[in-house]
C-alpha cells in the first residue's frame, strides 16, 4: 500500500522539522513501510526545463539533510530567478519526489528518481515544463529556509535567513488583488538579499481598523525571528492596504514600524493627513510604482511626503503594477530591483 513521507517545519515544536508517516490506509506490510520510510536522495542536481517553443531554461535542485529528521529542498533558476524558491515541506515516498512553491501552488516539481537522476515536470498553473536532473556533488549551502505561518484569513509565510549571525532589515509583505501572485516572487528575491520576510495573505477589504492588529501581531514576530535587525523592521502594502497601512501606523495607538513602504498608493485626504503625521515623525517611506500612466499617483505621494530625507519615490515603467516584467518561463523584477528597495532599507 502506497505511503507519503512528510516532512514538515514545526515552529512550535522548537525543532526544525517534524517526521510524519502519512499512510493512504489504515495498514502497511513492512515493504511497504521500509519503502515509505526511505529518505530523499541527498545532492546538488543540474537539468534544464523544456517547453515546447520556447529556449530551454537550465535549472538545479538541492536536497539538503542539515540535521536529523530534517530535509530541504530549493529550486533554482539562474535565468529566470522567478522560478526559484525553497519548498516549506518536502513529499517524499516511493521514489516520488513533489514540491509545493509556498504561497503559489500552481508551481508545483514533481519528479521521479532513477539512480542519480530525476524525470519530471515543474507545472506553473497552465504550463507544464519537463524536466531532467543529474546528480552532480554536494548540496550547496542554503540561502534561506520557509515555514508556513497560520492567519485568521489563510496562511502567512516567513522567510528567514539561514545564516543568523548578520542581522539584516525585515518586513511584513501584505499585497493586494493585483500583486498577490507576485508577493512570493518577491518574497524569494528579497530573502536571497538577506530580507527577512512575513508574506500575509491578501484582504479583502482593508481598513485602517483591521490592518491595525494584524500589522501589530507581524511586527512582533518579526522582530523576534532570529537574525533580525530590530531596528529596521517596518512594512510594505499595495494598493488600498497601503492607504490603510499609513492610517494603521499614523494612528495614536499605532504599530511602530521603522519604515513604510507604499506600492502603487492612491492618495485620498484621509491618506495625506497620515502621510503628514508620519512626515512629522520623521519615518522613512518608500513609493514604488509600476507601469505606465501611474506619473499622476508617484506626483500625489511625492507632493505629501513633502521632499523630506528618507522619503523617496520611484516609478518602474518597464514593470507592471506588481512591478514584474513578463518574459519566458516567468516573469522577472523590473530593471534595478530588488537591489533599490534592498539598498534603501539598509541606508534609512
Amino acid at each position: 500500500m502506497p505511503a507519503l513521507l512528510r516532512l514538515l517545519k514545526s515552529r512550535a515544536a522548537g525543532v526544525p522539522l517534524a517526521l510524519a508517516l502519512l499512510a493512504a490506509g489504515g495498514c502497511q506490510s513492512q515493504s511497504d513501510a521500509a519503502t515509505a520510510a526511505a529518505p530523499p536522495p541527498v545532492g546538488h542536481y543540474e537539468g534544464s526545463l523544456t517547453v515546447a517553443g520556447q529556449p530551454e531554461t537550465r535549472i538545479a535542485l538541492d536536497i539538503r539533510h542539515p540535521s536529523p529528521g530534517h530535509y530541504e529542498a530549493e529550486l533554482t533558476a539562474p535565468t529566470a530567478p522567478g522560478l526559484s524558491f525553497v519548498a516549506d515541506t518536502v513529499f517524499f515516498g516511493n521514489n516520488q519526489l513533489r514540491l509545493v512553491r509556498p504561497a503559489r501552488p500552481g508551481q508545483t516539481l514533481r519528479l521521479t528518481s532513477e539512480g542519480d537522476f530525476w524525470r519530471g515536470t515543474l507545472g506553473m498553473d497552465s504550463v507544464q515544463a519537463t524536466t531532467v536532473l543529474l546528480k552532480r556533488g554536494n548540496p550547496t549551502p542554503s540561502t534561506y529556509h520557509v515555514e508556513e505561518v497560520p492567519q485568521a484569513n489563510g496562511s502567512g509565510w516567513l522567510f528567514g535567513p539561514a545564516d543568523v549571525g548578520t542581522l539584516g532589515p525585515a518586513l511584513a509583505l501584505l499585497p493586494d488583488s493585483a500583486t498577490a501572485a507576485a508577493a512570493p516572487l518577491w518574497a524569494d528575491a528579497l530573502a536571497r538579499e538577506g530580507t527577512i520576510v512575513l508574506l500575509l495573505p491578501m484582504a479583502a477589504a482593508p481598513t485602517p481598523e483591521t490592518e491595525m492588529p494584524r500589522l501589530r501581531a507581524a511586527l512582533r514576530l518579526l522582530r523576534s525571528t532570529p537574525g533580525a535587525d530590530t531596528a529596521n523592521v517596518g512594512a510594505w502594502a499595495a494598493g488600498r492596504r497601503a492607504a490603510a497601512l499609513a492610517q494603521a501606523v499614523a494612528a495614536p495607538n499605532g504599530s511602530r514600524a521603522s519604515y513604510l513602504i507604499m506600492q502603487n498608493a492612491s492618495i485620498d485626504p484621509a491618506t495625506r493627513a497620515a502621510l503628514r503625521e508620519l512626515r512629522n515623525r520623521k519615518l522613512s517611506v518608500l513609493g514604488l510604482y509600476g507601469g505606465l500612466g501611474t506619473g499622476a499617483q508617484a506626483a500625489a505621494l511625492r507632493n505629501a511626503l513633502g521632499g523630506r530625507r528618507g522619503a523617496v519615490v520611484r516609478s518602474y515603467r518597464t514593470g507592471g503594477a506588481d512591478l514584474l516584467v513578463p518574459g519566458g518561463l516567468s516573469p522577472r523584477l523590473g530593471p534595478g530591483l530588488p537591489a533599490d528597495v534592498v539598498e534603501w532599507m539598509r541606508s534609512r
